[in-house]
């Protein structure tokens, strides 16, 4: 269903209703709509799995011209059949109208190797598995995997004053971890382009450590 400015704006302001931007990267780190969460056409089909919100969610759409139908679609076949419709012409549609914008902002790994040893806020967040991140990560990073962005609790100990720093993969998943973070009222965020494939490329200005193995709690029976 396509949606006039005008409805798309009183959507927007229900709380209940979900903005999800699915253009391309490059377009949405250009701007975006604020409180828009970004999901790329070919990563909608992980959504079920990160449980970033509930299949009952309403939802309302900006999207690239000519792939609207094709996104509904998408989200229908997940189960997401509370989809109100897109906001007709996209995101220029928005900015014409002189609304606010908000933006992400992403930087190459070698100024995240200069500002560790001088910024005493900087935070490097690792959404990347547990198991990955425990093979090998930058020394004194966090992790909290992107599935676990649906849980109140494991956010929690996120503080916007801290200057955090984002790595992925191989950085497909950044910008909807960023604009999650966001939403929440963390703003203080930049995504490192290419994640962690960038940080192995110059492994030799970070830290690299892995986690001790986990070991069971083995009890020893003492004969009587």
């Amino acid at each position: 269903m396509e949606l006039s400015f005008d409805q798309f704006l009183a959507l927007s302001k229900d709380d209940s209703v979900q903005i999800i931007d699915t253009r391309i990267d490059s377009e949405f780190l250009q701007g975006y709509i604020p409180g828009a969460i970004h999901i790329a056409l070919d990563e909608i089909k992980t959504l079920n799995a990160l449980k970033i919100m509930e299949q009952d969610c309403p939802i309302i759409l900006v999207c690239s011209e000519g792939t609207e139908e094709l996104i509904i679609k998408r989200f229908e076949l997940l189960g997401y059949t509370q989809v109100k419709g897109y906001l007709k012409g996209g995101f220029t549609t928005w900015v014409e109208a002189d609304q606010k914008i908000d933006l992400i902002i992403e930087v190459e790994v070698d100024e995240l190797a200069m500002d560790i040893p001088f910024d005493e806020y900087l935070m490097i967040l690792d959404i990347r598995t547990e198991e990955v991140y425990d093979k090998a990560h930058i020394k004194d990073s966090i992790n909290l995997p992107i599935i676990e962005f649906g849980d109140p609790g494991a956010m929690s100990e996120l503080d916007e004053h801290f200057n955090i720093y984002l790595i992925d993969d191989l950085g497909k998943q950044l910008l909807l971890a960023a604009s999650v973070l966001k939403k929440q009222g963390i703003h203080n965020i930049r995504i490192v382009q290419d994640g962690w494939d960038a940080v192995e490329f110059l492994k030799n200005k970070f830290t690299i450590v892995s986690s001790p193995k986990k070991t069971d709690n083995l009890e020893t029976s003492i004969p009587s």
